[in-house]
């Protein structure tokens, strides 16, 4: 006698998820008849279509897997399989990395990003009223002068303005490698 249940019932009955007794819906490999699954003919089917008796089957998938790219994890994490081995393999991954930025800013090679950003806001404000105050500080001088004397003046007070930035540059690096 065929027994025949409701895809609820059939997922209760085999201990798979709902969402996996749809997807097994969706490719075939369930005996439908009147909506009902028939159970008998249904685990045949599955039993029958599973990768692991059938040779061609596992094949295709695992050429399917080599063909995903997997930009920055390890090669034997398949990403489009969703389990627990590869979700547990993805946060022992990230973990190590994690690690390793730790350490890195430890000893000094990584910097934080907003340190970094703080510090050049600061040098480029200085240097922007460095160069903002210039014609107010050197315009008393430069009143008679000839245009060789302008453009001597002005080349010294822009590398002047230059060295100062750059001196603060050297002084915020040493401060970030210092903390």
């Amino acid at each position: 006698m065929t027994q025949l249940v409701t895809q609820a019932e059939f997922a209760r009955m085999t201990g798979y998820a709902k969402s996996y007794i749809t997807k097994l819906k969706q490719a075939g490999r369930l005996v439908i008849i009147d909506d009902k699954v028939d159970v008998a003919a249904s685990q045949a089917r599955i039993a029958a279509t599973d990768g692991a008796a059938r040779p061609d089957v596992s094949d295709r998938h695992a050429q399917h897997r080599e063909g995903i790219e997997t930009e920055g994890m390890p090669d034997d994490i398949p990403s489009d399989i969703p389990s627990k081995a590869a979700s547990e393999a993805k946060t022992a991954h990230f973990k190590a990395m994690q690690s390793e930025a730790d350490y890195r800013l430890r000893i000094g090679e990584l910097v934080e990003a907003s340190e970094v950003s703080h510090a050049v806001a600061d040098i480029s404000i200085s240097f922007r009223q460095a160069l903002e105050n210039l014609p107010a500080r050197i315009a008393s001088e430069l009143v008679g002068k000839d245009l060789d004397s302008i453009r001597a003046t002005l080349k010294t007070e822009i590398h002047a303005a230059l060295s100062e930035m750059e001196r603060n540059f050297d002084k915020k690096l040493k401060e970030m490698s210092d903390d």
